[in-house]
């Protein structure tokens, strides 16, 4: 299972996102704006390296998680539920048969309000070691 495999598939649990889980954009029209979702993006990664051996199997991927939602409270709560899910990739393997994490960082979550959807928005970036 590919990190992105194993990222979905542990997002689609936060129970708050009933499976709406998207990369990098939701679906086109008609789309169901009265229910939360979240669209993530993330890369292949890049291979770590080391001085007297070069590059390894390792790898450090950077992401982003975007949460919509109708109301202010339903996306600050789900972006809890989001940070304490990325949190506990620490030390574990993800998804099935997915990477064994080493090591995550994330930064503070952005909050804006888009108008043309009427949908407020958290994004928070992260990085991933595995």
């Amino acid at each position: 299972m590919t990190f992105e495999e194993a990222l979905t598939a542990e997002l689609k649990t936060i129970v708050a996102l009933n499976g709406r889980v998207f990369p990098l954009e939701a679906p086109e029209e008609p789309f169901d704006l009265t229910s939360p979702y979240l669209i993530f993006g993330s890369s292949e990664g890049i291979r770590t390296k080391d001085l007297s051996t070069g590059y390894q199997a390792g790898k450090s991927v950077q992401g982003e998680l975007n949460v919509m939602a109708p109301r202010y409270a339903d996306m600050k709560s789900i972006m809890n539920s989001v940070i304490d899910k990325i949190i506990s990739f620490q030390s574990r393997e993800i998804g099935v048969d997915g990477p064994f994490v080493q090591e995550v960082t994330y930064r503070e979550p952005v909050e804006m309000f888009e108008d043309k959807p009427k949908l407020y928005r958290s994004v928070v970036e992260f990085e991933v070691y595995f």
